[in-house]
């Protein structure tokens, strides 16, 4: 059987690679050349419709600022900007600006939050801005082992000229821990407070720093030195009790849905595979609000997962308990975001997403994402064992079937409601639900044509 498959336009590619086999190749110098002309080899190669084209280029200030932003730039994607709100933390309102392609998430945790917040809103607990980063040592003897363990003023003497604008900001070096790895091995961790920001260029040069004078301290040699994303040490706690009279949901009383919510969770505790989805709809919004932020998207997410992973065993990262008439929900997690550096300052829609948030702390930032992220679980929680999950889901692609089909404007939800009512939810129901709805339309205006003409 041949593993070539073959398109519409002629050109093929391998199905067992993926890879087209068009001229396009990004050898031979392409990185190097404008953004412009990579863009013009790109479509030129691939046959790009004006559609792709324009969606991902039309604006060239954009385009210079990818091409600033990330290697070999050839484009942008345009991400869609939600705001869900508006959510009580500690007493202060926020509306979270959240950046993503899922419909459902920001009107899962604009209803959750909400609702949470007629009812007290969500409290929280922070952590200092701790991050840390390692210097790795090999050959280190015991001895080598305690010289490290008392070098933190030396360290703290070294770090002094590249942490000096952390120092004055309040930040810092706050400690050395020493950790022998089970192939002998020792990782020596430079614990420092990153005030606001994430911190990832501060931590890797300090930790550059710092290594050939542990190397030589130690007796040993440096295999690498780098920052950590796992941030155990800047964890956060969000919190929410709601009685039962807000929990209803439908037929099902608040009573028996805080039960049911309780239970959703204590079965994604005792199974991994339930585990991994339930922490995955944690991260819908905190995630979209790392992206909003221009925040590192990637290491908040593996750091989560890590921290689910603690203690051996995969877990949710929230609890539920029903108390005295209410439920109480929490969540515990470590959140690495920053409020300036990076490309946090850099991007001007991040900037937006921060001027919307009421230009936070990284602290205070930390705080919305861990409330969100429980409202989203909460929301995620009450719909399972509510009325399922597929209903809301399936509304919301509605909409998309439509657009997708040509609906446009006023016509969307109107179509997106034909289809949904048929529940059939596929391109040729949205192609006739469209159709439908624009000969219902066009007689309608023949009917007031007619009606008009005869006065």
């Amino acid at each position: 059987m041949s593993h070539t498959e073959k398109y519409s336009n002629g050109s093929s590619r391998d199905a067992t690679q993926g890879n087209s086999r068009d001229s396009f190749s990004v050898r031979g110098g392409f990185r190097r050349l404008p953004i412009g002309e990579r863009r013009r080899r790109l479509s030129s190669a691939l046959g790009i419709p004006p559609e792709e084209e324009r969606v991902t280029g039309s604006d060239a200030e954009v385009l210079q600022l990818a091409d600033v932003m990330v290697e070999t730039a050839v484009g942008y994607v345009p991400v869609p900007l939600g705001i869900a709100g508006e959510i009580i933390v500690d007493g202060e309102p926020v509306n979270v600006p959240l950046a993503l392609e899922e419909p459902s998430v920001v009107a899962a945790a604009s209803y959750a939050g909400t609702t949470i917040s007629r009812h007290g809103g969500f409290t929280t607990e922070t952590s200092p801005a701790i991050m840390r980063a390692h210097v790795y040592l090999e050959d280190v003897t015991t001895e080598g082992e305690a010289e490290l363990r008392a070098a933190e003023e030396e360290v703290r003497r070294e770090l002094a000229e590249p942490l000096e604008r952390m120092n004055a900001r309040g930040g810092g070096f706050r400690g050395i821990e020493i950790e022998r790895l089970d192939d002998g091995t020792v990782a020596a961790a430079l614990l420092i407070d990153t005030c606001d920001a994430m911190g990832a260029n501060v931590l890797n040069t300090a930790a550059e720093r710092v290594k050939p004078l542990l190397a030589a301290k130690s007796g040993g040699r440096a295999v690498m030195a780098i920052l950590t994303n796992a941030a155990t040490d800047r964890v956060f706690t969000a919190r929410f009790r709601l009685p039962f009279s807000a929990c209803a949901r439908g037929s099902v009383d608040g009573a028996e849905m805080a039960r049911r919510v309780e239970k959703a969770n204590r079965i994604a505790s005792l199974h991994k595979e339930r585990a991994v989805t339930h922490n995955k709809g944690i991260m819908n919004g905190i995630t979209s609000l790392a992206l909003a932020t221009a925040n590192d998207t990637r290491a908040t997410e593996a750091a989560a997962h890590a921290y689910a992973a603690r203690n051996g065993g995969y877990r949710p990262l929230t609890t539920y308990r029903v108390e005295n008439g209410a439920l109480h929900g929490s969540i515990t997690l470590p959140l690495s975001l920053g409020s300036v550096g990076g490309a946090v300052g850099f991007h001007p829609a991040a900037r937006l997403a921060l001027r919307i948030l009421g230009h936070p702390s990284a602290r205070r930032l930390g705080a919305i994402a861990a409330a969100l992220g429980l409202a989203q679980n909460f929301a995620a929680l009450s719909a399972l064992v509510g009325e399922g999950i597929q209903k809301g889901h399936m509304r919301l692609h509605a909409i998309r079937l439509a657009y997708a089909a040509g609906a446009r404007g006023g016509e969307i939800s109107p179509v997106a409601k034909r289809i949904t009512d048929n529940e059939r939810y596929n391109k040729d129901a949205a192609a006739q639900a469209l159709e439908s709805y624009r000969n219902e339309q066009a007689t309608e205006r023949g009917f007031e044509g007619s009606g008009s003409s005869r006065h």
